[in-house]
């Protein structure tokens, strides 16, 4: 493994790249873990490189290693990120590996770069990012038992929220915002306890809604090259069938999806291991593809005991 320096957008990125043989594979980063010591990211650098499949993980932009401003939540400065990434390194062919939030910069860095080979994702969200957070709200607070009651004010408030981030009218959200912070389950809501003042509260209202309001099922349409889906059968942060479905009306049976049994989020069954249906599948899917152009690769969706997900 050696250090990997690129220049882009006006900052430094710092990576750890593993060579092993034609093909590579760069990772992009989920929202919370911005730095290569995440578990699932030095995972790679365990299982690919020893199966002949090389590794390049970084530090996001603004952390870790890496300078620039913070990208979270900036999905093209992302996207541009990992495609200086893929350009720097020496493999023939190069795909992405992303999870979560990765799982939307990925295929809008395939979009804009035919570097990108292929695409590896991980709860690969195919809702907005504002309707995905409503689903996860819902899910923590009720498997944290709150009950449902409580999700639907959560779920409410955020939808209320979300008016005002797009401009339009929001009478009594500030003093909802005051009153919901003062309850049980306010840190599973994921929303401030007050509102910008005015004089801020446009910019704000910019910067989240380039986010929130981000669309991924135009962004999967527009991706040519061969896609490999793993979902949990048990993602209380993804809504998976919406997702699917998505991901369907984009491209067809062009992507193969796998439904991963006893995981969540990320592939990891209750014992806290790695699936190794989840490890195999990574590396036998990338191997089967690696002689391919930028093609559909097929398949069907299943679970990884063969049953039809819903």
């Amino acid at each position: 493994m050696h250090e990997v320096r690129v220049e882009s957008g006006g900052a430094t990125l710092v990576g750890s790249y593993s060579p092993a043989g034609p093909t590579a594979v760069v990772a992009v980063h989920g929202a919370g873990e911005g730095t290569r010591e995440w578990y699932l990211y030095r995972h790679l650098h365990d299982v690919l490189p020893p199966a002949g499949i090389g590794v390049l993980t970084f530090d996001r932009r603004g952390e870790g290693a890496s300078t620039g401003d913070p990208s979270r939540g900036a999905f093209a400065v992302q996207a541009d990120d990992a495609v200086s990434f893929a350009n720097a390194i020496d493999a023939e062919r190069v795909g992405l590996w992303g999870i979560s939030q990765g799982s939307w910069v990925a295929p809008l860095a395939a979009t804009r770069s035919k570097r990108i080979a292929f695409l590896v994702l991980l709860a690969a969200t195919g809702v907005t990012p504002a309707a995905q957070m409503r689903y996860a709200v819902a899910e923590q607070i009720q498997r944290g038992g709150f009950g449902a009651e409580a999700a639907a004010r959560a779920v409410g408030l955020r939808e209320h929220a979300e008016r005002w981030v797009r401009g339009e009218v929001a009478p009594g959200l500030a003093h909802e915002l005051t009153e919901a912070a003062r309850e049980p389950w306010w840190d599973l809501a994921f929303l401030p306890d007050a509102l910008p003042p005015e004089d801020e509260a446009e910019p704000a209202r910019r910067a989240i809604a380039n986010e929130m309001f981000f669309e991924p099922e135009p962004v999967f349409a527009e991706t040519r090259v061969p896609t490999l889906l793993f979902y949990g059968d048990d993602d209380s942060w993804t809504p998976v069938e919406p997702s699917i479905e998505a991901w369907r009306r984009a491209r067809g049976a062009e992507v193969e999806i796998v439904v991963l049994a006893e995981t969540g989020h990320e592939p990891c069954l209750p014992s806290g291991s790695i699936s190794n249906d989840y490890e195999q599948k990574l590396v036998d899917w990338v191997h089967a593809h690696r002689q391919r152009d930028d093609a559909g690769s097929g398949g069907g969706s299943l679970s990884v005991d063969g049953s039809q997900p819903d």
